[in-house]
């Protein structure tokens, strides 16, 4: 026997060091104890094959380890030879009994297999094994092998962490299973900031393996792709098999609509265990959403079943990919279709519950979340979708045939019939753009609560940026009164989202979130040219400086882990431009055709090249055109910035010097301005001020000329030249707070009617719960003439500025008088109850009609 294996087994491993030991393979000695440690190095580094043929020898020679069978078994299972280990696991049971590692691998090798006969065996042979032991005798191995064990039988979370998992940590910290059982329950339990906590503890106490940086991997997905990535890669460093690792990156690549480097990962994987399900599930998967035909998706969901013909992984796998591309209503049927075979699996079940409350279903899922909590008490997803749907009975719920709004109580007054107006307008002038007939109710939320918002869109905590999300017919919004006052228009991000509602129903949400993207910022400009995004200073260096922008073709890409939010910004940036492109270029109806093409299953590239020109002459035209938008941004000024030996920004002298020869360039220009500012010579900044503004004309910004001007008019006193200033910003920054509300007292002043009703409704735009705004919104309409706005601003009025409540009382009788005076009459009594010596109310009554 060792004379056969010798030969083929000394290339392999000749000199392979054992983690932390410094030991090698004694060849002259293979099959001896002290190599199990260089075996298990193999095992770990991905060289099953190998690693199963020693384990088989060893065994055959009689070596005494049940380390031997543990090993050859595992290696077995990796290379998905799982009818060969289940047979191998049988014997080793029986020659080893009472081993609870062999055992519990016996169980996960039946779990694999669908045999629940065996996985009934595996637990009473640990059951009976446990017994047979004093818990003083029990190593640490063997207390997470009866954590396992009790989890499988349903036994209390917590309780096993403390009573087995903590145990084995104490006993022996070094103890990667130790750790790796906790994280993973952890994960399983949907909280992965605890899971990380506990994965980088074991990679501290153990130091570096496949299986805890895998973990750590999983536990940053979908909130830090970064981590994520760093994580996956520590993991191929060690074993650039690793078919978890693999899937991992193949499903990344997917989101990204990479489709075919997706595919070579999951070959990898096949090419290794060719009967893994969860890699079917992914080509299936991929083949949904790539257009394939319907029997290429079939073959590979059958081939995910090959080893057990009722897995529910494998549905629940092509459902939960088919969600993260939006198409929830496909997704939701796997997630049924897994929960036939297996009624009980709880991961289909909680992805249905986020499916059905994307579809707009949620009596159903505030069931199903229900029913998963009686199950299961310590899933964090469905504990917070309880704590959600409690939040939301509190609730208003306007319906209406086309729109159902749910809101706080106390916004719907505020801003509820506002949202609805905007909603309309909307859908009838997006729906006739697109073609698009709205055939049910859309249903609209909005969240007062950052943590709210984000359980009902991302079934998890965070989103924090985000302000709405559509999934098809259903909208999910900040309320304008959560977010940081001044910052976000709450109307452009709710005709954004209706856009998206357009869109992804015209293609039956087959479209990238690219296009998606383009198309609601492209609207947002069409609707409000001061609402949507417009070329900035750091959008024109990332395009002609950073390289930044991505070919159309791999626009995808930019949205997925973008490195800083403003990539993030700029992907949504230059993905408008593509359309505005499109559009300007190719017209409307080439717009409309690629959607069309979408919808019947037409991957975007070939859709898009169908109704305009090949790719690649697009590309490269469009990357022309978007090189000529950054170039015309501040075209007048010189943008470089010098180096030290070109000039010393703390000489005075030195800069003086290279302004006077480089008298347009920007970097000295702010430089001079901000030592002006900074000494308050204010004549002197006024000038550079001035110049910058001609210079770059189009910025806006704090930092620009225009912002820059009104501050220092300010200073010298020429009211009547900033305001100029401030309405050119007014024009231009759709979130300058402060500039809207100094109008609207300017206006005011001067009795400009007009000019405080559109600062006002400026303002209003941003935070609708500010009184200031809504008293002048209302004084306008009162000026001139509009009874019906001003009588619901005044309504709004009495909720936000309470202690004017009876001047505003007052105000409703006067504008109800004539119109419906038993209403107006009411509001009279109310100012009078509240203001009893009120004399001009006492007059209006004296007088009332």
């Amino acid at each position: 026997m060792m004379r056969r294996f010798l030969p083929l087994f000394a290339g392999l491993i000749l000199a392979l060091p054992h983690p932390g030991a410094g030991q090698q393979l004694d060849l002259e000695q293979l099959f001896e104890e002290r190599n199990l440690g260089p075996v298990a190095h193999l095992l770990e580094t991905g060289d099953y094959e190998l690693c199963a043929r020693i384990c088989e020898a060893a065994i055959q020679r009689g070596l005494k380890s049940a380390e031997w069978r543990r090993m050859r078994v595992s290696a077995l299972m990796e290379l998905g030879r799982e009818v060969e280990a289940r047979d191998e696991v049988q014997l080793a049971v029986k020659t080893f009994p009472g081993d609870l590692e062999l055992l519990w691998l016996q169980h996960q090798n039946a779990r694999r297999l669908g045999r629940n006969d065996l996985v009934d065996q595996a637990l009473r042979g640990i059951d009976a094994a446990a017994r047979a032991k004093p818990a003083k005798a029990r190593s640490a191995i063997e207390w997470v092998v009866l954590g396992r064990a009790a989890l499988a039988l349903g036994a209390d979370p917590k309780k096993v962490i403390t009573q087995y998992y903590q145990v084995a940590q104490k006993q022996d910290p070094k103890l990667e299973a130790a750790w790796l059982a906790e994280g993973e329950l952890a994960l399983e339990k949907h909280d992965a900031r605890r899971a990380a906590d506990i994965f980088r503890a074991g990679l501290k106490a153990h130091g570096e393996t496949t299986a805890l940086r895998f973990g750590l991997a999983r536990a940053f997905a979908g909130s830090d792709g970064e981590k994520e990535a760093e994580n996956l890669n520590r993991v191929f460093e060690i074993n650039p098999i690793h078919a978890g690792a693999l899937l991992m990156r193949a499903e990344s690549l997917i989101r990204a609509e990479k489709y075919l480097d997706a595919e070579g990962a999951i070959q990898k994987v096949l090419d290794l265990r060719e009967n893994h399900p969860e890699a079917w599930a992914l080509r299936a998967a991929i083949a949904r959403l790539s257009g394939a035909d319907e029997a290429k998706f079939a073959r590979a969901r059958e081939d995910g079943l090959q080893l057990w013909e009722q897995n529910p992984a494998v549905d629940h796998g092509i459902g939960r990919v088919l969600s993260r591309a939006y198409r929830f209503a496909e997704g939701a049927e796997h997630q049924r279709r897994a929960l036939a075979f297996d009624s009980a699996y709880l991961p289909a079940k909680v992805q249905l519950c986020h499916d059905l409350l994307r579809l707009g279903e949620e009596d159903e899922a505030w069931k199903l979340a229900a029913a998963i909590r009686a199950e299961d008490a310590f899933d964090v997803q469905a504990h917070n979708v309880g704590l959600l749907e409690a939040q939301m009975r509190g609730f208003v719920t306007e319906r209406h045939d086309d729109f159902v709004l749910k809101m706080p109580a106390r916004d719907a007054p505020v801003y509820g019939a506002r949202a609805l107006e905007l909603l309309r307008e909307a859908k009838a002038v997006l729906g006739a753009k697109y073609g698009f007939e709205q055939k049910r109710p859309v249903l609209v939320e909005f969240f007062d609560s950052q943590q709210d918002f984000a359980i009902r869109t991302f079934g998890s905590l965070g989103g924090q940026g985000l302000l709405g999300v559509c999934f098809g017919t259903v909208i999910t919004m900040n309320s304008p009164g959560s977010l940081a006052h001044g910052r976000n228009n709450w109307e452009a991000t709710l005709w954004h989202e209706y856009c998206h509602v357009v869109t992804l129903s015209l293609t039956r949400n087959k479209m990238p979130r690219w296009l998606s993207e383009g198309i609601s910022v492209h609207e947002e400009r069409l609707r409000d040219p001061a609402w949507g995004m417009r070329m900035n200073a750091e959008f024109r260096r990332f395009i002609l400086e950073e390289d930044a922008a991505l070919p159309v073709s791999q626009l995808s890409a930019a949205f997925l882990n973008p490195p800083s939010p403003e990539h993030l910004s700029f992907a949504y940036y230059q993905s408008s431009l593509v359309v505005d492109y499109l559009v300007d270029r190719f017209g409307q109806e080439a717009l409309g055709g690629v959607l069309t093409d979408l919808a019947g299953g037409q991957r975007i590239n070939a859709a898009i090249a169908a109704h305009t020109e090949p790719m690649e002459a697009l590309e490269k035209d469009f990357d022309r055109h978007l090189k000529e938008l950054a170039r015309a941004f501040g075209a007048g000024a010189d943008w470089s910035r010098p180096t030290p030996e070109e000039v010393n920004p703390a000489d005075a002298a030195s800069l003086a010097s290279y302004r006077e020869k480089h008298p347009d360039n920007l970097w000295s220009l702010r430089l001079a301005l901000s030592n002006h500012l900074d000494n308050q010579r204010w004549a002197e900044a006024l000038v550079l001020a001035e110049r910058l503004t001609r210079m770059v004309p189009e910025d806006f910004s704090a930092e620009g000329g225009h912002a820059l001007q009104a501050q220092i008019l300010d200073k010298l006193g020429r009211a009547g030249e900033r305001v100029a200033v401030l309405r050119r910003i007014a024009e231009g920054e759709p979130s300058a707070m402060a500039v809207f509300q100094e109008l609207v007292d300017q206006d005011a002043a001067v009795r400009d009617w007009s000019g405080v009703r559109l600062n006002a409704a400026r303002a209003l735009a941003l935070n609708p719960f500010l009184p200031g705004p809504q008293r002048a919104l209302a004084e306008a309409a009162e000026a001139l003439g509009d009874t019906p706005a001003a009588v619901a601003a005044r309504e709004r009025l009495l909720r936000l500025d309470p202690g004017a409540a009876a001047r505003h009382h007052y105000q409703l009788a006067v504008l109800l008088r004539t119109g419906d005076p038993a209403r107006g009459k009411r509001h009279l009594l109310e100012s009078l109850a509240l203001a009893p010596r009120f004399r001009e109310g006492h007059e209006l009554l004296r007088d009332w009609p």
